[in-house]
């Protein structure tokens, strides 16, 4: 059979899989550790998963890789006991983390005003809020980027809550001149580079 056919074969198996177990193609992404982009282009027939990424797809819905490679399935995929113990996974929210963490820090400026408004802080201690709003806003991050598990993101917003607590710290002890405690930025962005940078090596 010709390399087209069975991409096409491929596609529309991975496709009928995906739909019987009630998955979107961004919730199937998420378990394979893939993205959703890579799911579409598996579809449409524009590109093939990798034998290893078959046998994941074929372990997840309980079927065999030859399965993927049959035009027609007489029997319904996997046996009873297996098809029993699959339950469709969560609602995915990819839009709703960038919800989430959107309307979170847009909560804390919200809060920071109604507290600068609410006692009348006269001067520049009416900004105190506000700055104390950048940590906290760097914090809120660090945490949903914690619980999103992006690991790409993990360097900028450490990086940022570091250099917000610095700037935050200066302008507390502002009378005393200490703005070279931001000198300690850069070694610790260093730090949580370096950090970044370690990997897990596998089991041989």
């Amino acid at each position: 059979m010709a390399r087209d056919n069975y991409q096409k074969i491929i596609a529309e198996n991975i496709a009928a899989l995906r739909r019987s177990q009630g998955m979107t193609q961004a919730g199937l992404a998420e378990r394979l550790g893939y993205s959703d982009k890579s799911v579409s282009k598996w579809e449409r027939g524009e590109g093939l998963p990798d034998i290893l990424c078959l046998k994941a797809m074929a372990d997840l819905f309980g079927v065999t890789v030859d399965w993927f490679l049959e035009a027609e399935h007489p029997e319904p995929f996997g046996n009873e006991d297996e098809r029993a113990e699959l339950t469709p996974p969560p609602p995915t929210y990819d839009v709703s983390r960038r919800n989430i963490t959107l309307v979170s820090i847009a909560g804390t400026w919200l809060l920071a005003a109604i507290v600068s408004v609410s006692v009348r802080i006269g001067g520049a201690l009416f900004i105190l809020p506000f700055i104390a709003a950048i940590p906290i806003t760097a914090l809120l991050l660090v945490i949903f980027n914690s619980v999103w598990g992006r690991r790409e993101w993990i360097f900028p917003t450490v990086t940022f809550l570091c250099w917000s607590i610095l700037f935050l710290l200066c302008w507390l002890l502002r009378a005393h001149s200490p703005w070279l405690l931001m000198v300690l930025g850069i070694p610790a962005t260093v730090v949580v580079w370096l950090s970044c940078r370690i990997r897990q090596k596998p089991k041989e």
